[in-house]
């Protein structure tokens, strides 16, 4: 009888973006964070880093369900801590209708016969 023995491994991935403004200035730190270590930056920027639409983040705005914040010249600044965290699926496993997506950790499962 032939056995068949099944390793799985797990990749995580980890990311680094530096974010760069023309003046040279950080980006601003969302204020309703309690870490206090949570950027904000605007639409078009936490799209890239979330791998979302504009748009999906724009919905989030409307319905409260991230941090953000009008700045003096009248553009959007969202938090991208919350962002991430209102991406993430439900404790079933299954994501909220109205979050975006992240990317889902790869899962690699080799089956080898000894």
């Amino acid at each position: 009888m032939k056995k068949t023995r099944r390793t799985e491994k797990t990749v995580e991935i980890h990311e680094f973006y530096s974010i760069r403004t023309a003046s040279g200035s950080l980006p601003a730190l969302c204020g309703n964070c309690s870490t206090g270590d949570a950027v904000m930056l605007t639409p078009e920027q936490a799209s890239v880093l979330a791998h979302i639409p504009t748009r999906a983040i724009y919905r989030l705005v409307e319905t409260g369900a991230i941090h953000y914040r009008e700045v003096p010249a009248g553009s959007l600044v969202v938090c991208l801590k919350t962002l991430v965290a209102a991406s993430k699926p439900n404790d079933d496993n299954t994501p909220d209708a109205s979050a975006p997506q992240c990317q889902p950790v790869k899962r690699l499962t080799q089956e080898s016969g000894d």
